[in-house]
């Protein structure tokens, strides 16, 4: 069976985000909070492009709507790990490396893309080239997907599945979410298991990119 990106992102104390094919952020881990400072609750199944407005340590913008990586993930071709400044929620640039791992979704045109970030030292970076990154051209234009409340009639899924599902989003693995529902790691995966039936999908991470998409979480 293939790795579920829930649980790879889950399971790393790295910073690290994924988003589906789309661009979207579908996974966003505690470390990914910790550094650049949003919360799950607010970019989930936004666009990554325009909230990190990644530069390159040119001032070139490298994240956009015709992601590069994406691009590359299509064409089947190996990602190297790379370097960028990316914004922070308080609007500050942080150097990161970055290093990317593809999954293979259960369709050819469906895939996950885990972003691990590593801080790096800014050691050749003028504090005057710094100091352009947190202009209003590094910030861009911001991404005001609405976040609606859940249309929870169209779904049969439960009250306590839905609460599964928006730990699931928030990275978490199963244990976590055992611990933080107060049920056992059995309940939560056969909870996980008749969201899977429900939604009539094959993996965790297809689970939440549905949900986010359909505003159940």
């Amino acid at each position: 069976m293939a790795a579920d990106p829930l649980d790879i992102v889950g399971s790393t104390a790295d910073a690290a985000f994924a988003v589906d094919e789309r661009g979207r952020i579908v996974i966003w881990n505690r470390g990914a909070e910790a550094l650049l400072g949003y919360q799950a609750s607010g970019i989930l199944g936004r666009s990554c492009a325009t909230v990190f407005c990644g530069r390159d340590v040119f001032g070139n913008r490298f994240c956009d709507p015709a992601c590069a990586v994406q691009r590359m993930v299509l064409a089947h071709e190996a990602v190297s790990s790379f370097r960028l400044y990316l914004r922070k929620e308080s609007g500050s640039p942080v150097p990161v490396a970055v290093s990317i791992i593809t999954v293979p979704g259960p369709k050819a045109s469906q895939h996950t893309v885990i972003h691990l970030l590593h801080p790096i030292s800014d050691t050749v970076t003028s504090a005057a080239h710094a100091a352009s990154l947190m202009s209003p051209a590094f910030a861009g234009s911001t991404d005001t997907l609405a976040r609606p409340h859940a249309a929870l009639s169209n779904f049969p899924l439960t009250e306590r599945e839905v609460e599964v599902l928006r730990v699931l989003a928030d990275g978490r693995s199963t244990k976590d979410i055992a611990d933080s529902l107060y049920i056992s790691v059995t309940t939560v995966r056969n909870h996980v298991q008749n969201i899977l039936r429900k939604l009539e999908v094959h993996s965790k991470v297809e689970a939440v990119s549905l949900a986010l998409r359909c505003h159940l979480i």
